[in-house]
């Protein structure tokens, strides 16, 4: 998709989530929720990969093709978690009228095509209609599927990232003390991220990343300090 598709498709959907939220502030939503997904969705992808690839040695069978691959459909699925688990918040704290709209909204958002496909639509459903743990062990079951190093990735990272989705979506909508609390959350997980000295492990603003430590989602030499 080239950039005046991108902003034409960015545009629509800013139109449609005003007149369906009847709100004035979807572009800032927008913006806010692909700047917060996107770092989220590309920080877990480098701990399930490359991170562990770091330390368990990378398959020297592993040509490419199949490399970028792996790259491609851990990313895809890492968006479709990301979006189910933002549109649980989104009910949960009342944030739009309709969690299934806004799930297919922020697909549409979030993807290349008009519309996701069939397969991805139908897992959608069920990861909406699951319980927060069943939708985690759902999309750690998925992801090994078609990342099986994933499963070497710290424990501590799967309990850690849909705090993170839900601090993102807390934020697009302003609700910044429900962020904060999410924060608390996490501390009482991995106390160390409080303990970076560039970023003190406070909630960024979507789309901000630290440096240091790698908040809103932390490096692997944090993460392990938990197991």
């Amino acid at each position: 998709m080239d950039l005046d598709d991108f902003c034409h498709r960015q545009s629509q959907a800013v139109a449609e989530f005003n007149q369906h939220e009847r709100r004035h502030d979807g572009l800032r939503v927008a913006t806010s929720l692909c700047g917060g997904l996107g770092v989220l969705r590309d920080s877990l992808s480098i701990r399930v990969h490359e991170d562990v690839e770091r330390i368990i040695g990378r398959d020297s069978m592993l040509v490419p093709v199949s490399e970028l691959k792996a790259r491609m459909l851990t990313k895809a699925e890492i968006e479709l978690y990301q979006i189910a688990e933002s549109a649980a918040a989104a009910r949960e704290f009342g944030y739009v009228g309709s969690a299934d709209w806004y799930a297919a909204w922020l697909a549409r958002l979030r993807h290349s095509e008009p519309q996701p496909d069939a397969t991805a639509s139908r897992r959608l459903a069920d990861y909406l209609a699951a319980a927060p743990d069943q939708r985690r062990m759902r999309f750690e079951s998925a992801l090994a599927k078609v990342l099986p190093e994933s499963t070497r990735a710290p424990l501590v990272l799967h309990r850690l990232h849909p705090l993170c989705v839900r601090i993102v979506t807390a934020q697009a909508f302003a609700d910044h003390a429900r962020a904060s609390t999410f924060r608390q959350t996490q501390v009482s997980i991995l106390p160390v991220i409080l303990d970076c000295r560039e970023c003190h492990g406070k909630v960024l603003e979507n789309g901000e990343q630290c440096p240091g430590c790698g908040n809103p989602l932390w490096k692997s030499s944090w993460l392990t300090t938990a197991d």
